[in-house]
């Protein structure tokens, strides 16, 4: 099964990282694909490499990403709300892209899961 996922909460948010990491590993694992995650509304703080990342959260989807083939991609809108501008303090490894990639995302995949 083709997973997509849809992430709303802010990084630091007890145990929302955690939990959504916790379900794309879980997948993974099972042999399912995770294709995209998508960082949308607070979630998309992740995505600022300048902006603390105290419990590694950045780091560890990074690490997910690279050992399963996923794209992380954080909104554009989300992201300028929070002061995340494409070039200047994206964090490497993720992409800026807008809601269409999302829906294109929902029609790539068997389900959207949303954290």
């Amino acid at each position: 099964m083709r997973f997509g996922l849809l992430i709303h909460s802010a990084p630091l948010a007890p145990l929302a990282a955690e939990t959504a990491l916790g379900f794309a590993a879980a997948a993974a694992a099972a042999g399912h694909e995770v294709r995209r995650v998508f960082f949308h509304k607070d979630a998309a703080a992740i995505a600022n490499r300048f902006a603390n990342d105290e419990r590694g959260t950045r780091g560890k989807w990074l690490d997910f990403a690279q050992r399963h083939g996923a794209e992380l991609v954080v909104c554009v809108a989300s992201g300028q709300r929070r002061g995340i501008v494409e070039g200047e303090s994206v964090a490497p490894g993720f992409q800026v892209a807008g809601l269409g990639l999302l829906v294109e995302t929902m029609a790539e995949t068997d389900r959207l899961v949303s954290f």
